[in-house]
């Protein structure tokens, strides 16, 4: 008869480390914690600890702010804003773990984190990222350039455009060129100025340049200097 054999769970204890055995039965089957030896296995939830850091972490002029969670520690989430433009529009992040309600079950890679990222029109671009990449958070924020990047691809091909044959054109708009419902034209003082055909709009170009410009040079004169 094999004297290696726990006698409160019955399986075989003969390749355990002694350490780890009461005469032949299992430590954790004599402490009756964790559900007995079987339940040292279980997976530990996976948590994304430093999460914080992430703030300040800017791109191409996409900033991210605010991240939080949830008391569950299964959703994490962080704005992202855009500060190439005055309004400054917001994008969302949220990572979701693989023991958020909405991954359970679901056809997904084990030990995955699922990861989406919006923008203010609601186009978005999702990833599934290692618990190794979820870890570094230079490999993290790798990842989310990436995901910023290709977002930004699919609102250049998702823009609306206009047929030429549609365009409400201002018969004054001479030496010009259009791209969709943009107009682009050179006057007689050689000023260039931009006619939007879907709102009726003209623009000055270098008023405009020039108006960017001194927002920039605010920005970098004003204490909480986002550059």
């Amino acid at each position: 008869m094999n004297p290696f054999v726990c006698r409160i769970c019955g399986e075989d204890t003969s390749n355990v480390e002694y350490d780890y055995l009461v005469n032949y039965n299992h430590l954790a089957c004599e402490l009756g914690v964790w559900g007995g030896h079987k339940g040292m296995n279980k997976k530990k939830k996976m948590k994304i600890k430093g999460w914080e850091k992430i703030s300040g972490f800017t791109y191409k002029g996409y900033t991210i702010v605010n991240p939080i969670h949830n008391a569950q520690e299964t959703k994490y989430e962080a704005t992202i804003l855009n500060l190439n433009l005055p309004q400054k529009p917001k994008w969302e992040l949220s990572v979701l773990t693989p023991q958020h309600k909405f991954i359970v079950g679901e056809n997904t890679d084990d030990g995955m984190f699922y990861t989406i990222l919006w923008d203010e029109d609601r186009n978005h671009i999702s990833r599934n990222i290692s618990k190794q990449n979820i870890k570094s958070i230079s490999n993290f924020r790798s990842v989310i350039e990436e995901m910023i990047d290709d977002l930004l691809k699919l609102k250049l091909t998702s823009a609306p455009t206009y047929s030429s044959h549609s365009l409400n054109i201002n018969p004054n708009m001479i030496n010009s060129n259009s791209i969709g419902g943009i107009i682009g034209k050179v006057n007689n003082s050689g000023i260039f100025s931009i006619y939007d055909a879907s709102t009726g709009a003209s623009i000055d170009l270098l008023d405009t340049i020039k108006g960017l410009q001194k927002q920039i040079e605010d920005l970098k004169n004003t204490p909480s200097n986002p550059f």
